[in-house]
């Protein structure tokens, strides 16, 4: 797969290779196949973040349902940025995305400020509340209240659907 031996990816690789058996390790490459992952995609993904197939099979199927049927990325979109499979969805892929979604709706972020997804789910939580939440504090005060959970978008009329300025970009 061309893992550097001294580098932290290449142990992460051997643990998974070791950890996962081969049926478990075909079913889980069947789910990727099955979203639209090429051969490419799989490789791509896994020297990126080798722990990625980790991931329970529901938990890679939940995340790509919520990330290309809901948020409207492109399935190879995500082999840029597997570390998001690593990541809780209900406590931080969702939340982010809420605060996305409401900013698109106010009008606050569009074709000129596209959103990757590795900078949706690999900013710390300073960071993406330093970019999503503060700046925009004056024009949603209920972002950091969306942001924490403590109301639903649904609250404000707003439902996810697939967006068209989310940015198919690589990591």
């Amino acid at each position: 797969m061309g893992f550097d031996p001294q580098k932290c990816e290449f142990v992460h690789a051997m643990q998974v290779f070791s950890s996962i058996g081969q049926s478990t390790l075909e079913c889980k490459l069947d789910v990727l196949r099955r979203w639209g992952w090429s051969v490419e995609d799989i490789r791509l993904a896994f020297r990126k973040c080798p722990i990625y197939m980790s991931a329970s099979k529901t938990k890679l199927v939940s995340v790509f349902n919520f990330l290309v049927n809901k948020m409207g990325w492109q399935p190879s979109a995500i082999a840029h940025v597997p570390s998001a499979f690593m990541y809780s969805l209900e406590r931080r892929i969702i939340p982010r995305c809420s605060v996305i979604r409401v900013l698109l709706s106010k009008g606050l972020i569009d074709e000129e400020n596209k959103i990757c997804l590795s900078s949706l789910v690999i900013n710390s939580n300073k960071r993406f509340l330093d970019t999503f939440v503060t700046k925009y504090q004056d024009h949603v005060p209920q972002l950091l209240n969306i942001f924490h959970g403590k109301i639903t978008i649904g609250e404000l009329g707003l439902e996810f659907e697939p967006p068209s300025v989310m940015k198919n970009c690589s990591a």
